[in-house]
């Protein structure tokens, strides 16, 4: 097989924190404001590791995959690493510290990927297959980062170039095909799950998203698996731009927002969100619902039913640079997390907790590991048990603002970008040790 070299020696000032050689000390205490990698100093001598990440989609785009992978290459590049990051040709550029994008080929000229399985994202797989396996036979990474399907390729390229590979696990692919109808077949879950079961037993590491790992351990009992906890969005707002926000949506003085931000995927609840308004409205009559993420199509379907039947006291809105979510979130009275049938926990959640709102949710698995009833109003997936939760969001005002505190406080402790690196520097030091 032909490599490249390894990259030469950094200069000690700016030495990487996951090293193959060099031995790691402590440094110094850290100076306030100084960035995470001052925190450990590697010999001279040593060169620098090499990771690949395949993600089979757009990049770069504000949805949750994505948003996940900018956090995991952001990270990699803070630790000094050499990033090479492989996606699909849909979305934008962006800078990263460290980061090299790489693109497969577009021989159908595809411009936009919907969430979920499409024939638009089996066609793209092809080419990420192809320009997968050029990047390992031209160069020699010391980890491949798999993300979803893409370790369903790495299970095959990797193991005869003794190539280790982690595998990011945003969801249980088997569960997650059987509910598109085009694809459902008790018949495939079986030799589905086998697949996956072998792609695990491939993995030097498997990183799911939290709520997952019972299921890869039921799958995999001797896996090696953490979950992720991702940081959350700062939330700085400005008094003028959330003035704007509120005339922009027509929302009156004395009225109250409920939120709903993310897709409209049927899985994330937006029929039993809207059921559920119709029950509240009646009672509180100054409520309006935002729900803010519709696509073009989304929003042919929904806004004008709701605007008939709720007396235009819902607003459905485009999807939005995700830099602008902590607007929304500051202009929510309540923010809501409807989902339906979720193992996995929603990017969204941790910018939720971070907001000091009070969150009502569904109960579900993944949302559960950071959830309960001390840090959001949970209830049933039922219109009935969600207006519920509603109500006594809105009616118990003290209880409420406890609650978002608990929530916002949980997230100040756990959600930091620091622990993010931190996390992510672990991971990889059980995959690449130092001084192997």
């Amino acid at each position: 097989m032909n490599t490249l070299p390894r990259q030469g020696a950094p200069s000690a000032g700016n030495a990487p924190n996951l090293s193959r050689r060099a031995q790691v000390v402590r440094a110094p205490a850290r100076r306030p404001g100084a960035d995470l990698t001052d925190r450990y100093v590697a010999r001279p001598s040593q060169t620098r590791p090499r990771v690949l990440i395949v993600t089979p989609q757009p990049f770069y785009e504000d949805r949750g995959t994505p948003i996940a992978v900018r956090y995991v290459a952001s990270a990699l590049g803070a630790l000094n690493v050499d990033v090479h990051l492989l996606a699909f040709p849909v979305g934008r550029d962006i800078g990263m510290k460290n980061v090299t994008i790489h693109r497969c080929a577009n021989a159908l000229g595809i411009k936009q990927v919907p969430i979920g399985f499409s024939l638009r994202k089996l066609a793209l797989d092809g080419g990420l297959w192809r320009s997968f396996s050029r990047l390992l036979a031209y160069r020699r990474f010391d980890v491949v980062h798999a993300v979803e399907e893409a370790a369903y390729m790495a299970s095959v390229l990797c193991p005869p170039l003794a190539q280790r590979f982690i595998y990011d696990m945003a969801s249980a692919i088997p569960t997650e095909l059987m509910r598109n109808s085009a694809v459902k077949s008790a018949l495939l879950r079986t030799p589905l799950e086998a697949v996956q079961r072998r792609v695990m037993h491939n993995a030097s590491h498997i990183i799911c998203s939290a709520g997952l790992a019972s299921y890869v351990r039921a799958q995999a009992a001797d896996a090696r698996v953490d979950e992720w906890q991702y940081p959350a969005l700062p939330s700085a707002v400005s008094t003028h731009d959330l003035n704007s926000l509120r005339s922009e949506l027509k929302i009156h003085p004395g009225q109250h927002v409920l939120l709903y931000t993310g897709s409209f995927a049927g899985y994330q609840g937006l029929d039993l969100l809207l059921a559920a308004f119709a029950r509240v409205s009646k009672q509180f009559p100054e409520l309006v619902l935002v729900c803010v993420g519709a696509s073009e199509s989304d929003q042919a379907r929904w806004s004008m039913a709701p605007d008939r039947q709720f007396d235009g006291s819902v607003r459905i809105v485009s999807r939005r640079p995700r830099s602008q979510m902590p607007l929304y979130m500051e202009l929510a009275d309540v923010l809501l997390l409807p989902r339906v049938g979720c193992q996995n926990v929603p990017l969204k959640l941790y910018d939720y907790m971070a907001a000091g709102k009070p969150i009502v949710a569904t109960r579900q698995p993944g949302a559960n590991r950071l959830l309960n009833e001390h840090r959001a109003f949970l209830c049933d997936a039922t219109a009935e048990s969600l207006a519920d939760a509603i109500v006594r969001a809105r009616s118990h005002p003290a209880q409420a603002a406890w609650i978002a505190s608990q929530a916002m406080r949980y997230a100040e402790q756990h959600f930091g970008w620091r622990s993010f690196v931190e996390f992510v520097r672990h991971i990889y030091l059980q995959v690449i040790p130092p001084g192997e």
